[in-house]
């Protein structure tokens, strides 16, 4: 049917031009928003092999919208697809250079490759913008990158700014709490793991650094309680031999 009808319009161009082209145009701009619809639905369900086709063709047919290259941008990045990735976020900045949401998530895609200096100042135009609705993100990826970097008391301060914008941001009291037990300072830890534990108490790693941080404060019954909920949690996963180990330890 498609071939017949782009064949009809190709056949009467001098009569109906004006009638034929914005049809088509508005034909590729509703799959295009069709394809895009479905590709978030794949990604929303975690399935980025399959969201990432989806969305490669709505951007392909609608070449000049940030919003699809961005979420294809987002597909290749959570399936681990680094440079395709890249090569679509810096596509997408090509199209609108101030758009500060796709720099951030060029930003994630270099720290996860490990190409630390080119995603630090991309962060910085982002937290230049006082516009950007998100900057605790950016804060975020900022922690990561001193934390990767070895200057410990950047990352913290960096990961206490983005707590300061948004006090529920699970991952930053996490990452938090990691580096005050590396630095010895387990009352802090103790402070953002239970937090971490109170957002999301159904994550088994959150509970057993809880529990660590309990033995190192010489906190047992505390930290006996944290290493039974991992068991419940996930009782045949790494963590859950890690808890037993420890339950073991702690009995003596």
């Amino acid at each position: 049917m498609k071939k017949r009808r782009a064949f009809f319009c190709a056949a009467l161009i001098p009569l109906l031009l004006v009638g034929c082209a914005p049809q088509e145009k508005k034909d590729s701009s509703e799959l295009a928003a069709a394809k895009y619809q479905l590709g978030v639905a794949y990604f929303e369900a975690g399935n980025y092999r399959a969201a990432i086709p989806e969305l490669s063709k709505a951007a392909d047919l609608a070449p000049a919208n940030v919003e699809y290259r961005n979420a294809l941008g987002m597909a290749l990045l959570f399936g681990r697809n680094l440079d395709p990735a890249i090569k679509v976020f810096e596509e997408a900045i090509g199209i609108d250079p101030k758009n500060t949401e796709v720099k951030n998530n060029l930003a994630s895609a270099y720290i996860m490759k490990g190409e630390l200096e080119k995603a630090k100042p991309l962060l910085k135009q982002v937290l230049d913008d006082p516009l950007y609705p998100t900057p605790q993100f950016a804060y975020f990826n900022l922690a990561r990158i001193y934390e990767r970097q070895g200057k410990i008391d950047e990352a913290i301060e960096q990961y206490e700014q983005a707590l300061d914008i948004r006090s529920d941001y699970v991952d930053a009291h996490y990452n938090l709490g990691l580096l005050y037990l590396q630095e010895g300072r387990t009352d802090r830890a103790i402070e953002q793991f239970t937090a971490a534990t109170r957002l999301n108490p159904k994550i088994a790693v959150y509970q057993q650094s809880l529990g660590l941080a309990y033995v190192r404060a010489g906190k047992n019954l505390e930290a006996r309680i944290a290493f039974e909920k991992v068991l419940e949690i996930e009782p045949n996963s790494p963590s859950a031999e890690y808890a037993r180990r420890m339950l073991e330890e702690l009995k003596k």
